[in-house]
């Protein structure tokens, strides 16, 4: 699904799942709700490859899924929508996730930045030092630009739609590449940087990959023994 009219500012629907007790009401879920989902929706990452960078509380990861949306308004409006509330039924039954809306401030991307881009996804879980993370915050975007990173979204206003909290704000950064991303978050430069974030806040840090799988290769750890769906 690609965009099909500009917008003046990006909003971004953050998705993580963090429990499936109910693989098959989900894969109900990935099958009928595309056909509800509004005309000018660009999905970036739906449930694609990815790996947890950092935790700093308990958290669990299956799937992640990020997507430039209509105006913040609008896609709340469509969240709360009979036709969405009916299809989402099956996903939400037994299922966790904690989901956001995203504003980012920004204006849409017109096209992406390289053809299998990947994501990093910050979620702000709590503050605890805020003249440790405000040094952060004022640093790390400059850690961007010698691996081709870009910010999509940094602590905009949001709504959390669905799970639970507490969130402070969400961050995403976008890449070239895996290997790119991987690159940034290793680099001395953001190691640097990053003794600021970890002193100043909590965060759960997700490197996710481009791209939509199939629904029968999406998040195959989470199939249980028995299951008929393909591998």
């Amino acid at each position: 699904m690609r965009i099909k009219e500009a917008r003046a500012v990006s909003n971004y629907l953050v998705y993580i799942c963090q429990a499936v007790k109910n693989r098959a009401g989900l894969e109900r879920y990935w099958r009928v709700a595309p056909a509800v989902y509004p005309e000018n929706v660009d999905v970036l990452v739906g449930y694609a490859p990815f790996e947890v960078l950092d935790a700093d509380q308990d958290e669990r990861v299956e799937g992640v899924v990020l997507a430039e949306f209509p105006p913040f308004e609008q896609t709340v409006e469509w969240f709360n929508s009979d036709a969405y509330v009916q299809a989402r039924k099956d996903r939400t039954e037994g299922n966790e996730y904690l989901g956001m809306v995203v504003d980012s401030g920004v204006a849409p991307i017109s096209k992406r930045s390289a053809r299998m881009p990947a994501y990093a996804v910050l979620v702000c879980r709590e503050i605890v030092d805020q003249e440790e993370f405000n040094t952060y915050r004022q640093r790390v975007n400059g850690t961007l630009a010698s691996h081709a990173g870009r910010v999509l979204v940094d602590h905009g206003r949001f709504l959390i739609l669905e799970g639970q909290g507490p969130v402070e704000g969400v961050t995403v950064y976008e890449f070239p590449s895996k290997d790119a991303a991987r690159s940034w978050y290793d680099s001395e430069a953001y190691r640097e940087v990053r003794q600021h974030r970890k002193k100043g806040a909590k965060h759960l840090v997700i490197l996710a990959e481009s791209g939509v799988p199939p629904v029968e290769q999406r998040m195959p750890h989470t199939r249980i023994a028995g299951s008929t769906t393909p591998l």
